[in-house]
């Protein structure tokens, strides 16, 4: 796991202390310390001035008017004026805005920091990470809401750091939470893991519900990971278990039984069917069939089987509780993970 060791820098001491609280809030990758405008000065000259000071930090975010006209190198000037924000790689200069949401502070900060060092995430061989997977042979029946709510259950209730990985082919992940300004996409996450080889740092594209589920910001088209052959999911998927960030990945793959969707599947340690009717009918057989013959029959031994007895027009409000009978069905499914999902 990568962690950057950043200096917060402002006379402000109150927006000091929230700020830091805030990004290690927001991320557990992040080592914080703050100064005052006077304390981070007396620090540099106690090292004779030596620019060497400012690299004891990867990054110092600067909240103040002092250095307006000379910030460069790793300090990023934390603006309270929109009209000063500045991204500039050739000139190695940048103007964040100090009150954007810490979420979006954080993707724009890592982004700055790989761009700067040309470093990615180090990965971490993790063989804890758990993953759930969601599917349904029929399509409406409400697989997307009821994985989504069991992230909400797993963050809010289990202190699990979850990621919702969504196979759709047209993804609903946007209706669920509003994209981040200066967000990076999906697709351009899996142009420099599988086509540059690298490992970039995962903040810069994904984005959290005001519970702290984390999903990729969805592509404006197609969804790009349905198009992945088995070998470069399992690559993705690897890479995504060894960043040390989530205890459990959700899979919602849908009705999807590409390539993609099997190596989301096989590694499962549950798979969560959304049935339609209570009894299964003849679709619902045939599917079983495929997915055995597909993922093989110890894929099979962990599956739940969920009928529409749920109300899968439940209004997911990523801001609202879950509540009611559909909140104490979530949670009674929930805890038949947790055998697993520790």
């Amino acid at each position: 796991m990568e962690y950057l060791n950043i200096a917060v820098v402002s006379s402000d001491e109150a927006y000091n202390r929230t700020l830091c609280m805030s990004l290690l809030h927001s991320c557990r990758q992040l080592k914080v310390t703050t100064f005052t405008s006077r304390q981070f000065v007396l620090a540099w000259s106690e090292h004779q001035g030596s620019s060497a000071f400012y690299d004891c930090y990867d990054l110092i975010l600067w909240a103040g008017d002092e250095i307006c006209d000379s910030y460069g190198d790793n300090i990023i000037f934390l603006t309270d004026r929109s009209s000063l924000i500045n991204i500039d790689y050739d000139a190695r200069r940048f103007a964040l805005y100090k009150y954007e949401p810490t979420s979006e502070l954080v993707a724009l900060i890592f982004d700055i920091y790989s761009h700067l060092t040309g470093r990615g995430m180090s990965l971490v061989k993790r063989d804890n990470v758990r993953v759930v997977a969601f599917a349904s042979c029929d399509g409406g029946v409400g697989c997307t809401t009821l994985a989504r709510a069991v992230c909400q259950d797993l963050v809010r209730f289990r202190d699990c750091k979850v990621l919702y990985l969504s196979l759709e082919e047209v993804e609903s992940t946007g209706d669920f939470l509003s994209l981040p300004q200066g967000i990076k996409t999906e697709g351009e996450y899996l142009y420099r893991l599988l086509g540059k080889k690298e490992a970039p740092f995962l903040e810069s594209y994904l984005m959290k519900d005001s519970f702290g589920v984390s999903s990729f910001a969805p592509a404006a088209g197609r969804n790009p990971f349905r198009k992945l052959t088995l070998a470069d999911m399992q690559t993705v998927l690897a890479a995504l278990m060894d960043s040390g960030m989530f205890d459990v990945i959700i899979a919602d793959v849908s009705t999807c039984l590409d390539e993609a969707a099997i190596a989301l599947l096989e590694p499962a340690v549950h798979i969560c069917l959304i049935a339609k009717t209570t009894q299964p009918g003849c679709r619902e057989k045939n599917y079983m069939k495929q997915l055995e013959i597909l993922c093989g029959e110890k894929t099979c031994k962990g599956l739940i089987r969920v009928d529409r007895r749920f109300d899968s027009s439940q209004e997911l409000n990523p801001i609202a509780s879950i509540e009611g009978e559909f909140g104490r069905f979530v949670s009674k499914l929930t805890e038949r993970l947790l055998d697993v999902v520790k």
